[in-house]
This record gives C-alpha cells, structure tokens and sequence, in this order.
C-alpha cells in the first residue's frame, strides 16, 4: 500500500469515526455510513492534505456517488488528479 492510500484511509477512518481495520479499499461510502455531506467534507479534508483542488462544484449527488463510491475510486480520482500536477 503506498502512502496515498494510506493517507486517504486514515481520513476516511476519521471521518466514519471507525477504525481503520473495518476500512478496505472496497468499502463503499454508503455501507461507512458517509452520505454526500460527509464526502465533500473528506474532500476538503484530502484537498487540505495534498495541497491540491478536486473539481466537483456543480455535481449533483447521482454524480457524486458514482465517481465517489468506494474508497478506491476516491484513491484513483485523486491520484489521477496528482498525477496532472507533477
């Protein structure tokens, strides 16, 4: 596990508010319990963390759900995102 993954576990960890050996990279956002409100605040919490800004003003919550459903999916997106600033 690189420390992307790492670090976005832990916050995901804080966020659900359980512990980190209940998350799996394909534990869905919905079965954590964290509804879009709690997505958005992860985002702002991973933005702070890596310095970078994760475009998702004007998507509705269907959209929100799909490009963010499991913690994996979160991973790739801010990897991808990551990626294009190096």
């Amino acid at each position: 596990m690189d420390n992307i993954e790492e670090q976005v576990l832990e916050l995901v960890r804080e966020q659900a508010g359980i512990d980190s050996h209940e998350i799996c990279l394909n534990s869905k956002f919905e079965d954590l319990n964290l509804d879009s409100v709690a997505i958005v605040e992860l985002v702002f919490l991973l933005e702070e963390t890596f310095k970078i800004s994760i475009p998702f003003e004007g998507v509705d919550e269907s959209d929100l759900k799909r490009n963010f459903h499991t913690v994996s999916s979160l991973i790739n997106h801010l990897k991808e995102i990551l990626k294009k600033i190096d």
